[in-house]
């Protein structure tokens, strides 16, 4: 016990308490210096990214809204810098789906939208809540989409090599391919909509692998409710209610 009341002990333990202090009131200063506390803030990007730097999610003005990015290549896009929003990747770095709204004028008026969409691994939409207007004629719904089992990267690759092609018999036969490709719904077709269409009939669309609408629930503006059977090419091939004679 008399080690313990040693002054040369008592000074050693009395500065290593006061050492241990310091350190704490500096870590808890260096701690609460990492948050920070604002009222209003004006940014044009925020990337919020992972400890290795990667972006896990964007919040962007339209004009510095990042391009697709799938497997580290990035793909410009016609239209992606009208719409301000929200981009999601997944932990590959991939874009992931996002949220979109913006408006422009035109000569006719005017144009509006806003997405909230969920992409398939490594490829396009499969997900998503869509609203469009194009100068008063709107719709809005849930969509659900076939997606093919081709990496978007490469589908884009694959459609470029074709449009990059020289004009010739050649370049004509790969278009005409590809345009039946895309009819017959290999790179993508909707299956499902439910929703508002444009002439204001709240509408359910159940469509094949091609993207053909094959049954229609439907309720008119003026309340008619109605059950369209079609064919692939969108002929009415039995309703309900019957038409009366």
């Amino acid at each position: 016990m008399r080690f313990l009341s040693n002054p040369r002990f008592l000074a050693v333990y009395s500065g290593v308490l006061t050492l241990m202090f310091a350190a704490t009131i500096v870590t808890g200063f260096a701690e609460n210096e990492r948050k920070a506390s604002f009222e209003q803030i004006d940014v044009q990007r925020i990337n919020i990214v992972g400890p290795d730097g990667q972006n896990q999610m964007v919040i962007s003005n339209r004009q510095l809204i990042p391009d697709a990015i799938i497997d580290g290549k990035t793909f410009p896009s016609h239209g992606r810098h009208d719409d301000a929003g929200i981009i999601f990747y997944n932990s590959e770095g991939d874009e992931d789906g996002g949220l979109a709204f913006g408006s422009v004028k035109i000569a006719n008026g005017y144009s509006a939208d806003g997405d909230l969409m969920f992409d398939q691994h490594k490829q396009d939409q499969t997900v998503g809540i869509q609203y469009s207007d194009d100068n008063g004629k709107r719709q809005a719904g849930f969509h659900v989409w076939d997606r093919p089992d081709m990496d978007l990267a490469q589908m884009v690759e694959h459609f470029n090599s074709v449009k990059n092609m020289p004009a010739g018999p050649e370049k004509d036969a790969a278009m005409k391919q590809l345009q039946e490709q895309i009819k017959n719904g290999d790179y993508g077709a909707t299956r499902f909509f439910a929703g508002k269409t444009p002439n204001k009939d709240a509408t359910v669309f159940l469509c094949d692998a091609k993207g053909n609408p094959r049954l229609r629930l439907s309720v008119t503006a003026a309340g008619e409710a109605k059950i369209d059977f079609l064919d692939e090419n969108g002929k009415v091939t039995y309703s309900l209610p019957q038409a009366s004679h």
